[in-house]
Parts: structure tokens; sequence; C-alpha cells
């Protein structure tokens, strides 16, 4: 194995080691790896678990003699007393280092490790480092913890990996005639043109203490991106999702992202946008202003600091050219956020329900094309808990399950919103037994497809 230019690590030439009954997790995705180079956009990223007591398969069959780029970002901990660090697991415990508390001996428990083909030999990744194969096959990613000690293991790494310097690919020159009809055929309309974009965001904590947090908004949020950026759910171009979680969820940053950013996308283009978290009226007294409260929003000044569902139809009016857009919210978690809510509670005030699905589902009115898929209805509260999934909203672990192939009901490797919807109101109503029933709305194609 050739290593050009690592993240400050050395090329690690111990063996794996093979252990049994070990107490992690297993992925649960059936992933079918592709060589990247045959795609038209020669990259594709993977989300490592620091609990899965197994290698994971990065989707990418790497080739002899080819150069790869690798690059990581995240937090995770190979247990609690290690302490979080990022893919290069430099800030870790000294009890969490050597030969006793690592797979291969050497390094941090919290590093990062790459491998090729199922008996390759590790190697550290770290945040990042460029790859010259030095033989064909799968890539596969895992942290340098021990199997034996993965149960108290938290946090995941998201991984993407390009090839370095693709080329393009020379096509033979066409005799003058067909060269004509080519020409006549380039300036026709094509619908494998047609590109994909999406904003995702989660914000499980907020910047202003006061505004109670969620467990898995932004897990939900991430682990949806990842589906989009995978070349076997999703097939996104990374550079045209843009994921905003937590300190990234500002107010301006959202704003940006679907006045500005989205602009890119053209009318034959389809954009999705997903948005988990808090949503809330402004206040008991004025329930029609309606917002999704974005990481800096203030307990109490929901008014000027929350992003005003009112700006939402503005980007969908006069930013967003693309005819085909599917809104998905998890909004609903609670019957209203701020300062007014908690004192209308103290005071034993009837509160009516949170309107924000409903708010969310008029969306759709602005225009055929658009459909809104919420968690839940404005009577509801969206459910989240570890029990789906290790830790997911119920709405979006059978969101990832659904668009993973679950919904795929005739088999031909899509999932269309003619699948995907009726499998989440199937799913979701069964599980919590009709105590949260996802809505859609909108006029749209059924056999559109969010992903591949």
């Amino acid at each position: 194995m050739k290593i050009l230019r690592p993240s400050s690590f050395i090329l690690l030439l111990a063996s794996l080691v093979s252990f049994s009954g070990c107490t992690g997790i297993k992925y649960s995705d059936k992933v079918h790896a592709v060589d990247i180079g045959q795609l038209d956009t020669p990259e594709t990223a993977t989300r490592v678990l620091a609990a899965a007591a197994e290698w994971r398969n990065s989707g990418v069959i790497v080739k002899k003699g080819t150069k790869y780029k690798i690059s990581a970002s995240g937090k995770w901990t190979a247990g609690p007393i290690c302490g979080a660090t990022g893919p290069d697991g430099l800030g870790a415990s000294y009890m969490c280092t050597g030969a006793t508390a690592t797979l291969i001996g050497i390094e941090s428990a919290s590093l990062l490790l790459g491998k090729i083909g199922e008996q390759g030999e590790p190697f550290a990744v770290g945040n990042g480092l460029e790859l010259l194969a030095d033989e064909d096959g799968i890539l596969y990613f895992r942290i340098n913890d021990t199997p034996m000690m993965m149960s108290d293991n938290s946090g995941s790494i998201n991984v993407t990996i390009s090839l370095k310097n693709p080329e393009t690919k020379a096509a033979a020159r066409p005799s003058p005639a067909r060269e004509n009809r080519d020409d006549q055929a380039a300036r026709q309309p094509s619908h494998s043109a047609a590109q994909k974009w999406a904003v995702v965001i989660g914000v499980s904590k907020y910047k202003d203490s006061r505004i109670a947090g969620l467990r898995y908004a932004s897990d939900d949020a991430r682990s949806f991106y990842d589906l989009l950026v995978s070349q076997q759910t999703g097939g996104y171009a990374p550079s045209r999702v843009k994921l905003l979680l937590d300190s990234d969820a500002t107010v301006q940053g959202i704003r940006n992202a679907l006045f500005n950013w989205l602009k890119q996308a053209l009318e034959e283009d389809m954009v999705t946008i997903y948005f988990a978290g808090h949503g809330s009226p402004e206040s008991p007294d004025s329930p029609n202003n309606l917002f999704l409260l974005p990481y800096d929003a203030q307990y109490d000044d929901i008014t000027t600091s929350g992003f005003p569902m009112w700006d939402i139809e503005t980007a969908l009016k006069r930013f967003i050219r693309a005819k085909k857009v599917v809104v998905i919210a998890d909004a609903c978690h609670s019957g209203g956020v701020g300062q007014s809510y908690d004192i209308a509670r103290r005071g034993d005030r009837g509160l009516a329900v949170n309107p924000i699905s409903a708010s969310i589902q008029n969306l759709s009115q602005l225009g055929d094309g658009i459909v809104v898929i919420s968690a839940s209805d404005d009577k509801q509260l969206s459910q989240e808990g570890q029990k789906w999934g290790g830790g997911h909203g119920v709405f979006t672990y059978y969101l990832l399950k659904g668009l993973g192939g679950d919904a795929d009901y005739n088999r031909d490797g899509h999932v269309t919103l003619g699948e995907i919807i009726p499998y989440l109101s199937e799913k979701v109503r069964r599980e919590t037994g009709n105590a949260q029933s996802p809505t859609v709305a909108g006029k749209f194609d059924p056999a559109l497809s969010i992903g591949e």
C-alpha cells in the first residue's frame, strides 16, 4: 500500500485481528460497491459508526494504480473515559491508546482506519489522506477500538471518497453525417441533464439553553444527508447537497441556503428540502405567525430570531426555479416553544395544538410539482427515541429504511413517491399506535424518486 501525503499518520502494517462475541452494533443497510471512476461524478460518501463492531463497506471499489482522495469529519468517542475526538483520534485519554486498547495495537482507539478488501491490512486514515491503491478491492473503514469494547462507543464520522485526478474520457470522432445528427440532438432538451439538489437542516442543540433541545434531530438530518450522497440510495453529488447542523443552521445560514444557494438549480432540476427541529407559533396569542427555530433562535424573542414560514414561501416563489420540489419536515415536537408558551403553561392556560405541520403543508399550494411530507398532523407531536435505529425520530427512521429499499415494492431498484408515501403512513402509524400520522400534500408525479 503506497500512501501519498497522509495527514500526519504513518502506514499501519499490522494485520487485522479477528474476534468473536462482539458487543457492538452491526450495519443494517446493504451496500453494493462500485468503481466511482465509472460515475458521472466520481465521488461518494459514507458514514462510519463508532459503535459498529464490523468494518464499514464504503461502497467504493478501488482500482490498482489509481489515486483517491479520502476526507473525514465528525466527532466520536471510543468510550466515556476516552473523550470525544475527530477522526484523527487526537486528544483521547492516554488510557485509550496502545496495544491493549486498540484494534491494531498502536495509535488512539478513536483513530479512523481503512483497508482494501476483507483480508487487507489496516492503515490510518485520520482526517484524510491521498491513497494510491496497490490492489483492486472494496474500501472499508472502522474505528480503531477493540471489538470487545464497542458497546459504550458513540458518535460517527462522515467519510468522502473521490478520484484524485479524474480523467475526461475521450470519445472517437464521429463521421460528419453522424456529427450533424448529434449536433441536432444536443440542441434538444434532455431529461438526463437534470440535476438533483438538496438542503438538509437539523437542529438538536440551541444556542439559547432556555430552549429545550432535541435528542436526535441533527442525527436524523445527517443520516438523511448520508442517504442522499450515497451512490446506492441517493445518487446526489455531494457538491449539490448543503448540510446545516446545529451551529451551522443559523437563521442567516438557512436563508442563504434557500435564497442564494438553491438559485443554482434550473427549472428541469429537482430540489429536496429537509428540516428536523423545533417549529412553533410566535405565541399563544399569535398562532398564525409560524416559525422554524434555527440554532440562534432566542427563547424570549421568537418573532425576530426565528425563521418565518413565509420566507420559505418566498424562496419557493422567487428564488428556487426548479419545478419539482420535495419538502420533508419533522418539526412538531412540542405544543409551542418560547417564553410566552411557558408562561401560558404555568398559568394552566389551554393551548391550541401547534399548527406548524398544517402551515408546512400549505406550501404545496404554491404550485404544481411541490410535494410536502410532514412527520405528523397538527394535532400530534413527533416522537423520537433510541428504540428506532439506536436513536432517531420514528418518522425519519422509516424514511431512511423506505428510501434504502424497504419501500421498493415492485423491486425495480427505485423508490418512488408513490411507494415511500404509503410505506411511511403504514409504518409510522403502526409503530406509534396511531399516535403519529405522517401527512402529504401537493400535486406531484407519483413516479418521481427522491433518490436513485
